[in-house]
């Protein structure tokens, strides 16, 4: 063998010792590297991160309404509403609301009015400029279950409950487009308070498919029962909804219980073998404020004891709405929409039907040339009994009782300032033979 050959073979034996140290020193090279490289990654997410301005995971807003109030009647003996007078009004508002699409939501919001009328936010102005005051009009708390399961965005999720407590926002559909909303049951200005459950499925298996049930309990009036000799107990409501809508038409029944309305009525009475209360009388309490709504029948039970005709209002109300986008004018986004809504009472047997239909369009972009704006056009005819007055519209007749028409335009002259002009006539009072006018001119900032 030789020399040559016995070098080769030593080279060979060292190489093969050395073989795992050399490929262990390369891979810690290459693992050195990705470090570096992942480094180098979060370092340029950190700094496009911080680039993006932080939000407050809070909505903080506040809305500021000037109106003009411009109201005829006819027969100033029949009026029911409290200052029906022309004067300037205001409504000023202040929220703020957490409402991430995560396991919990809550607000808050304070605003002027809505005392001693719920439907009536408005105030005059005037009072030798002493200051106004502010009510809490908003509190509420929400709890969605599934969130703490599943933290996927709610439309990939197959359903969303949400379980809702306090004074919250309208939680039932009432059908509209844009800034109108039908106030056949409901005021815009009505915060119900009690609890509520709202069931959502997005996505019912084909496209624009969705299904939306609410229910909920709701306290109207607290009584205890020994206040006073006559009708206690609480007056409440028990309601639910169901919705489905498969765009861009929208279906919607649902059944609102108004229970012990005439809590509190206390009539003259004589019962043998336990005694008389001859007493003055009382009305019912939600026919004893002389700022509510009080356009229902009443019946006279004896020495300035008033009450409702039925001491349970059950009232079956269909919300039917369509609308579709036009193709023409893109930029102008015109969408015409059509609302048809009924109510009947189901526990009395003259005076309980209602309905209403409106038409209208919306349309315009931010930025487009042509603001947002709205256009819309409201018949209704609703009958004394067909809902509870105290909670109803109380601008297009002012609770029950009444037929007519409105009609309204606004135009967002800036993202933060709305112009609006609206306008009401219809025949009112005990007999719908009252004729009112009214037209208000709001001009609305929010910020």
């Amino acid at each position: 063998m030789t020399l040559k050959s016995l070098i080769a073979g030593g080279v060979g034996v060292l190489l093969l010792v050395l073989q795992p140290g050399l490929s262990w020193s390369q891979t810690s090279e290459e693992r050195l590297r990705r470090l570096e490289q992942e480094v180098e990654s979060l370092k340029k997410e950190r700094a496009e991160a911080a680039k993006q301005p932080w939000k407050l995971p809070i909505d903080i807003g506040a809305s500021v309404t000037i109106r003009y109030d411009l109201t005829e009647v006819e027969d100033q003996t029949d009026v029911r509403l409290d200052e029906a007078r022309d004067g300037f009004r205001t409504r000023t508002r202040f929220w703020a609301e957490f409402v991430p699409d995560g396991p919990v939501n809550a607000g808050v919001r304070l605003t002027t009015g809505g005392n001693p009328s719920p439907t009536s936010p408005f105030i005059r102005f005037g009072d030798l400029f002493r200051s106004k005051s502010f009510n809490l009009d908003q509190f509420w708390l929400a709890v969605r279950p599934m969130k703490f399961f599943d933290e996927r965005p709610h439309e990939q999720q197959f359903a969303d409950v949400a379980l809702i407590a306090g004074r919250m926002p309208q939680p039932f559909w009432r059908g509209g487009r844009g800034t109108w909303n039908s106030e056949l049951i409901w005021d815009d200005d009505v915060s119900p308070e009690g609890f509520a459950v709202k069931f959502v499925v997005p996505h019912m298996g084909v496209p624009g498919l969705q299904l939306q049930a609410t229910s909920g309990y709701f306290v109207i009036q607290e009584l205890d029962d020994f206040r006073f000799v006559g009708l206690t107990g609480d007056t409440f409501l028990a309601a639910g909804q169901i919705k489905i809508e498969y765009t861009p038409v929208a279906l919607a029944l649902a059944v609102y219980g108004f229970n012990r309305l005439n809590s509190g009525l206390r009539a003259p009475n004589f019962t043998p073998g336990v005694g008389a209360a001859l007493g003055p009388g009382q009305p019912a309490l939600l026919l004893r404020d002389p700022g509510l709504q009080r356009t229902n029948n009443q019946l006279d039970f004896g020495a300035g004891a008033q009450g409702f005709v039925k001491d349970t209002f059950n009232i079956l109300n269909i919300t039917g709405q369509f609308y579709y986008p036009l193709p023409f004018i893109p930029q102008l986004a015109l969408e015409p929409f059509l609302v048809v809504d009924y109510a009947r009472n189901l526990n009395v047997s003259r005076d309980r039907h209602g309905f209403g239909i409106t038409g209208g369009l919306r349309g315009g972009k931010m930025g487009s040339g042509i603001n947002p704006f709205n256009l819309w056009f409201t018949y209704r005819d609703v009958d004394a009994d067909a809902t509870l007055g105290t909670l109803a519209d109380s601008d297009l007749g002012g609770g029950t009782s009444y037929y007519g028409i409105e009609a309204g335009v606004n135009y967002r002259l800036h993202k933060h300032l709305l112009l609006q002009i609206s306008g009401f006539a219809y025949e009112a009072g005990p007999n719908q033979d009252n004729h009112w006018r009214r037209i208000f001119f709001d001009v609305v900032a929010n910020f």
